[in-house]
């Protein structure tokens, strides 16, 4: 009975951690851990031997027939264990965005957004980020000095029982105040997790710590979703999609997904969009909020242009579907010349005078 409890996700980030070296390239040794084992070895004989648990020699190490397929599904496995309702671990956070970008198989990458997608709407996200190009990344040389004293702030707070607690904010704000790429972005994640860790352990309340992580998770989310809405697979591509649109909401269909809609080539990332705008509708300003850089007439004239002209039948199915969903037309067919005509007539339709406002 008492393994029954032994089922945890640690044991599927400790696998992640040894399927990839420092570059996120697939090893093909690895000290993997089942239930069983990570129960016994981390837990059990852990209570005796401390950090020593957590040590692999070279006779841990077996060889991985296909770390790929074993990376795959300890990605899963991992998304199915974590916590599926409230804050996201940053464990989790940390390693979906990473394989998210780095992991050399597509599929990995693929799941891995899909997971993040997940993890990021329990975040505050909005629209993906990339530095942009007057940005120079802070790298060890900016972010060790940092972070080191965000730990010498947590831990003389934690020693004093808060005393000190006010060096904290000033300390994360530093960190916040970094232009940090996707890897400085992993290591202030891991950094600061660990001393909001101290932090609790000293009950020391700081909640600028607690948004600093926050903080470092949503961007985490952003810059992964930027560069797998960008990455060189049309499967991870449109995983992306789905992604930016359910962390990002109207705002991101409107400025991101439009232009993906635009310029894509492959079928499988323009289906996602249409999937997208099918189950959204089309993105809408709210009250108050800022004006939509594209009308539901751009909208329509790109969905009509892929249901009249793309050369796959699959797509053209798939845009007059969508048509159906968002044009208020009251046509369901797929008959390429009803919505023909349909687009003539309202060509030709003198514009509808402006009504009263709200």
């Amino acid at each position: 009975m008492a393994l029954a409890g032994c089922s945890t996700p640690d044991v599927k980030v400790w696998n992640l951690e040894q399927l990839h070296d420092d570059t996120s390239h697939h090893r093909y040794k690895a000290a993997l851990q089942g239930d069983t084992g990570w129960f016994f070895r981390r837990t059990l004989l852990g209570v005796f031997q401390g950090t020593g648990a957590q040590y692999v020699t070279e006779t841990d190490l077996e060889p991985i027939e296909d770390p790929s397929a074993e990376c795959l599904e300890n990605l899963i496995d991992l998304q199915v264990r974590g916590n599926q309702t409230g804050p996201p671990d940053p464990r989790h956070v940390e390693w979906f965005a990473r394989l998210a970008v780095e992991d050399p198989a597509r599929l990995s990458r693929e799941r891995a957004v899909l997971a993040l997608a997940a993890l990021g709407q329990r975040l505050p996200i909005g629209l993906p980020s990339r530095l942009g190009t007057d940005q120079v990344p802070a790298g060890p040389a900016e972010l060790a000095p940092v972070l080191e004293a965000l730990v010498r702030a947590v831990r003389r707070a934690a020693e004093s029982k808060g005393a000190t607690a006010d060096e904290i904010a000033p300390a994360c704000a530093a960190v916040r105040a970094l232009d940090l790429d996707l890897a400085a972005g992993r290591r202030a994640l891991r950094a600061s997790t660990e001393l909001e860790r101290i932090a609790e352990s000293g009950k020391v309340e700081v909640p600028a710590l607690h948004d600093l992580v926050v903080h470092l998770e949503s961007l985490l989310v952003r810059r992964a979703l930027a560069s797998a809405i960008e990455d060189k697979d049309d499967v991870v591509r449109a995983a992306a999609v789905h992604g930016v649109a359910a962390t990002g909401g109207s705002l991101a269909l409107d400025v991101v997904l439009y232009e993906r809609l635009r310029k894509e080539l492959a079928p499988g990332p323009m289906r996602a969009v249409l999937e997208v705008i099918v189950q959204h509708g089309l993105p809408t300003s709210p009250p108050g909020g800022r004006a939509l850089m594209h009308s539901r007439e751009d909208w329509l004239e790109s969905v009509y242009t892929i249901a009249a002209h793309h050369p796959d039948s699959e797509m053209r199915v798939c845009a007059m579907r969508t048509l159906t969903a968002v044009s208020d037309a009251g046509i369901k067919s797929l008959r390429e010349e009803d919505w023909y005509a349909w687009w003539t007539a309202r060509e030709k339709a003198p514009p509808s005078p402006a009504g009263p406002g709200p």
